[in-house]
């Protein structure tokens, strides 16, 4: 039986999915620039030529990567997409992105351990950079109307803890109970932002 388009695309998405997630096992297992697309291929069980199928290059599968970890957590930001920021939707983004971590661990390990990679974490600054413009101004914003005296510094201190966070109970998970993590954020964040 022939199969029907919605089932040629979900194939697609699965292989897709399948050369992202090997790609990502492999740069943060052995590095980004010693991994090949031949050893990509051939731990995902795949012929180099269906790879280059899915993707131009490693750089492509590099790209795709950032912009999906970057995606998945910034997309818990301004729910309803009003350009505002309410004290409701910033504490659902950082639990939303504390549940995140928690169901897939070992996804956000490599990730971060890919994105700690010296020629990697510069490709990616440049990415972050012109991305996290509108974020940013979303935090600015938000810790402003809560009557922060000085909203720059909170800024920096309250995304420089979160990413900290984040990556603390990626890369030492049983040091602190990442519950009780998660609600001394969420406090921290208030306390610095009220003075």
């Amino acid at each position: 039986m022939p199969k029907s388009p919605e089932q040629y695309d979900d194939i697609r998405k699965q292989k897709k999915q399948l050369i992202m997630n090997t790609a990502l096992e492999l740069f943060a297992e052995n590095g980004y620039h010693t991994t090949s697309i031949s050893q990509i291929a051939s731990k995902a069980k795949i012929s180099k030529g269906l790879t280059y199928n899915y993707f131009k290059s490693k750089s492509e599968i590099l790209n795709e990567l950032m912009e999906h970890g970057f995606n998945e957590i910034y997309d818990n930001l301004d729910i309803n997409h009003d350009g505002i920021l309410t004290e409701e939707e910033f504490i659902f983004f950082i639990k939303e992105n504390f549940r995140i971590l928690r169901e897939n661990m070992h996804h956000w390990k490599l990730f971060f351990s890919l994105l700690l990679q010296p020629q990697v974490s510069a490709t990616f600054a440049a990415q972050y950079e012109e991305k996290a413009g509108p974020i940013f101004n979303l935090f600015f914003g938000f810790i402003k109307s809560r009557g922060s005296k000085n909203p720059e510094s909170d800024l920096m201190a309250i995304s420089s803890m979160l990413e900290g966070a984040f990556l603390y109970c990626v890369a030492a998970p049983d040091v602190f109970p990442m519950d009780k993590l998660e609600e001394a954020v969420i406090n921290s964040c208030f306390k610095i932002i009220r003075g």
